[in-house]
């Protein structure tokens, strides 16, 4: 995705282009105003030389534009702000609301009977206004329609909101308020490495190294990687990032260039290339498995929202009607997609999936159930705030914005609260299927199937099991963290493993501090059950005891080495590979 757009690549698997540019953000990173941090102008001629001069070994055709890099640059300014426009259609109001390229927007389209305005739309019909959508997959154009009042609306991912909001929010009137969650993300996104690269934590600097990744800058990618590597305790300027123009080149550049070590891009690219480059390359991770990452919404203007509330709830009504026409029925949704992008029909349907969006196709689509969950739920470890937070603070780390806006000021929950009665029948279809068995078969030795591994510090008191925060004060903290990488992860199993320091070797009896380890764990997941509502098959504990120091702290007799060694891990592993 390219900052992400969504631009659609349609490819054909022997080199026949159809799957268009698939996501957005080519065109949100231009580069002028480059930030502070360059990267070495002669280390990219150097990677430019290469890719140029790689011999064409490519199995498939990827994206259109040439394989190239970018100089890191800056997000352009908001050209300039008015008021709403104002157009009617048989006394009717007509709200403009452009759309990318995405699966997503399958229920609006469907729900309006096309992109034009017209009387057959469930809008027009139930709720007295006209809606008209357009494709505008550059993101940055969408943003300044937006603030320039052409559109009433803004399409986008939370995370690029998020990128959008510091510069609209300085005119009171065209402030994004997200009324509505689209879909997450459900295997669009992926990272893809080579060599013996097998998880995340496999990035990490190697004898001294730093692993070369290539991506699009400032976009879902971005975002992606980087709370990837956060979680995983590895500092992204541990990295080598290179930068694409968008990422489809990333995927170019990544088969062309065999010094680069992982790309990050979207389907088909991932798998496309993983599929056709079974013994070299694999996915190390998509939002197939951290399937609430990345999540799709639209905002209205702030000063529209307050003239109209009633056309911004007839909105939010009417997709949601849309989700369950594209469910009834999904092959006359691609019919609608298909028209609407002038894609092949059966591209669509894959788009889509057979089911309408809910396990397969590229992306999650959210009813009422899922959509209150997200705004509402202060106990979901992937809400809103969860996603708006940790996307603001990653983009302003990374200088791309020099202030961050509150979740408060951009979240309109009181759209969906107010229609809890009329969905109260209505199930959350987003949750997965954890059988009991299957964590039985995931044991630490079974590292290669992993995502990743998170090891976060909790002290005990001596030879207790209880946490007590009086004791470490980070408890709760630490408790939190551990809770929404469970909840990013919605589509995975997570194993907590306790561990302990062999001060104690050859006094104490191997069975009692493997005990010991593995009741602290078993706590840390009771905890954590206690606050959020995971499913209870999602979570195994197991106790190491003293028998998985780290690397480098193998002396029993260094206080330092026995201090790392007391802590909890956190494995990630695939709900599909289990």
């Amino acid at each position: 995705m390219t900052t992400r757009g969504k631009i659609v690549l349609t490819i054909l698997f022997l080199g026949v282009v159809g799957f268009g540019v698939y996501r957005w953000w080519d065109k949100i990173a231009p580069t002028t105003k480059p930030q502070s941090g360059h990267i070495d102008m002669h280390r990219v001629q150097e990677d430019m030389a290469k890719a140029k001069a790689a011999p064409v070994d490519i199995p498939l055709l990827i994206g259109t534009n040439a394989a190239t890099l970018v100089d890191r640059s800056a997000i352009p300014a908001v050209t300039g702000t008015s008021d709403y426009k104002k157009e009617n259609k048989d006394g009717k109001p007509i709200i403009e609301f452009p759309i990318n390229i995405w699966p997503g927007w399958a229920p609006i389209i469907v729900a309006n009977q096309g992109m034009e305005p017209n009387d057959q739309s469930v809008f027009a019909k139930k709720f007295g206004f006209y809606v008209r959508l357009s494709i505008v997959d550059d993101p940055v154009k969408a943003r300044d329609l937006f603030a320039s009042g052409q559109s009433h609306i803004l399409w986008g991912t939370l995370d690029m909101i998020a990128l959008f909001a510091p510069e609209l929010v300085k005119d009171s009137r065209t402030v994004p308020v997200v009324c509505q969650q689209i879909d997450f993300s459900a295997g669009g996104d992926g990272i893809v490495a080579r060599g013996e690269i097998r998880s995340i934590n496999d990035l990490r600097m190697f004898n001294g190294k730093r692993r070369k990744v290539v991506l699009a800058q400032n976009s879902p990618s971005h975002y992606l990687i980087m709370s990837m590597l956060i979680d995983a305790g590895i500092d992204p300027n541990d990295i080598d990032f290179k930068w694409a123009a968008d990422a489809p080149s990333a995927a170019k550049i990544f088969l062309q260039d065999k010094s680069f070590d992982a790309f990050v891009g979207w389907s088909p690219d991932i798998y496309n290339i993983t599929d056709n480059l079974k013994d070299t390359t694999r996915l190390v991770v998509t939002t197939g498995t951290a399937n609430h990452l990345i999540a799709d919404v639209w905002a209205v203007r702030n000063d529209f929202y307050r003239d109209h509330p009633e056309i911004v709830s007839g909105l939010v009504q009417g997709i949601f009607e849309g989700v369950d026409t594209v469910r009834k029925d999904p092959k006359n949704a691609a019919r609608a997609l298909a028209a609407a992008f002038k894609l092949p029909q059966e591209d669509c349907e894959k788009m889509i999936g057979k089911d309408g969006g809910i396990v397969e196709g590229d992306a999650h689509l959210t009813n009422y159930r899922e959509n209150a969950k997200f705004f509402l739920d202060p106990f979901n470890p992937a809400n809103f705030e969860v996603v708006w937070n940790s996307s603001s603070t990653i983009y302003k780390s990374l200088q791309t914005i020099s202030s961050t806006v509150p979740a408060a000021t951009v979240k309109a929950q009181k759209v969906l609260a107010a229609m809890a009665d009329r969905y109260k029948d209505v199930r959350d279809l987003s949750q997965p299927t954890f059988r009991p068995d299957a964590l039985s078969k995931l044991t630490p030795e079974a590292g290669s199937g992993q995502v990743l591994t998170k090891a976060v510090m909790i002290s005990f008191e001596p030879n207790k099991s209880v946490l007590n925060a009086e004791y470490d004060n980070t408890i709760p903290a630490t408790l939190e963290e551990i809770g929404k990488l469970a909840g990013k992860f919605g589509n995975a199993y997570i194993i907590i493993e306790g561990n302990t320091d062999g001060s104690k070797k050859g006094i104490v009896p191997p069975d009692l501090v493997r005990q010991l380890s593995y009741d602290r764990a078993d706590s840390v997941r009771k905890s954590i059950m206690d606050k959020y509502k995971f499913d209870p098959n999602k979570f195994k504990v197991v106790g190491n005891g003293w028998d998985n120091p780290l690397p480098n702290c193998t002396d029993n007799s260094n206080p330092e080495h026995n201090k790392k060694n007391r802590r909890v891990e956190v494995k990630v592993f695939p709900l599909e590979g289990s």
